[in-house]
């Protein structure tokens, strides 16, 4: 793993990116940094470092090398040429690991997408050496840097037409999606959203309220396509959702693609934010998850804060104080009982 930034990483950020590593199923051999005041334009890390970098990949037998940082088409091109082997950024780790969840006929649409995006600045990216193709003089030279420039448009004009189509398919289930919610308007039935950082507990605790049955694992990421289940709330009935959790720095490519899916949380009545209070890094993760609320429109949306894995606390959580919380232990139903009280009277009062 290679992490350039102004300043020493923070551990826990390491660990997050460790765990994204883990999740896709990769061990990771070695981690180099390298402190600069701003990247390198051709490879983002310097020269020096730049060659630190092959020579521990090699000694490692290292078959991927994975960047923290978000890499330019041009810069990946350079790097997998310079270092002779596949080289990511975070961003495509993440896209990677949804793609290994998506199991919805949406979810990997939304998925394709975000991949063709990230693939369309790589092949941009490979204009200069496209264009050098065949060396100088003369027509024979030419014509062969005319073919690789023509084989780049060619690449192109195929990747934004795969964009449009991936486009208009989710389209189509927007327009689904809405029409179900219209229809749940019309019956007054309330939405309450499960939302929060990835790996906090949401699907246990949708499990938990529901009995709904989601797979849970200890991995990053572990739920991407949505989950709708009805929850009985003193004879009333709601639905509740699980969707995919949220993580700092988001690829902006997701929200995207993910628009049709985060539109369920922006349509939401009411918002549970599960918080793993238990994290070492608790109120960092919560103020991630209320600043992708704020971008994806959800800002406005009343919430309830469910603290969750309480069952692993021997101290109060160090997370900002919010006027609605309640904690929760969704592995043994500590304070479930709590927590729907809270919801039907939030939703009690958003029915005057």
């Amino acid at each position: 793993m290679v992490w350039v930034s102004e300043k020493e990483p923070a551990e826990s950020a390491i660990v997050e990116l460790e765990s994204l590593v883990t999740t896709l199923g990769y061990e990771v051999r070695a981690v180099i940094s390298q402190r600069r005041p701003r990247p390198d334009k051709a490879y983002y890390v310097g020269t020096g470092k730049l060659e630190e970098v092959k020579s521990v990949a090699n000694a490692t037998d290292s078959s991927i090398i994975i960047f923290q940082n978000r890499l330019s088409g041009t810069q990946l091109n350079n790097l997998e040429k310079y270092l002779e082997t596949e080289v990511i950024d975070r961003d495509q780790l993440i896209i990677e690991i949804f793609a290994r969840h998506a199991v919805t006929n949406e979810g990997k649409l939304q998925v394709e997408l975000m991949r063709r995006k990230k693939l369309l600045p790589k092949v941009l990216g490979q204009g200069a050496v496209l264009s050098r193709q065949g060396g100088g003089g003369g027509g024979g030279g030419g014509a062969r840097r005319g073919g690789g420039e023509q084989q780049q448009e060619l690449d192109k004009r195929s990747i934004r037409r795969e964009i449009r189509e991936l486009e208009s398919k989710l389209e189509k289930l927007t327009r689904d999606r809405a029409l179900r919610r219209k229809r749940r308007q019309k019956n007054a039935v309330k939405v309450v959203s499960l939302v929060g950082y990835t790996n906090a507990g949401k699907s246990s605790l949708m499990n938990a309220l529901t009995g709904a049955g989601v797979g849970v694992e200890d991995k990053l990421f572990a739920t991407l396509d949505p989950v709708v289940r009805k929850m009985n709330l003193n004879g009333r009935e709601v639905l509740l959702v699980d969707t995919v959790g949220f993580i700092s720095a988001l690829p902006h490519e997701f929200v995207d693609a993910f628009h049709s899916t985060l539109e369920e949380t922006v349509e939401s009545d009411l918002l549970i934010h599960v918080v793993d209070a238990s994290s070492a890094n608790a109120a960092e993760e919560y103020d991630v998850v209320n600043s992708v609320l704020e971008e994806i429109g959800a800002g406005e949306i009343p919430v309830l804060t469910a603290l969750n894995k309480c069952d692993k606390l021997f101290d109060d959580p160090v997370v900002p104080a919010a006027e609605n919380t309640v904690r929760v232990s969704a592995r043994y139903g500590f304070g479930l009982d709590e927590l729907k009280e809270k919801i039907a009277e939030l939703l009690d009062i958003l029915d005057k």
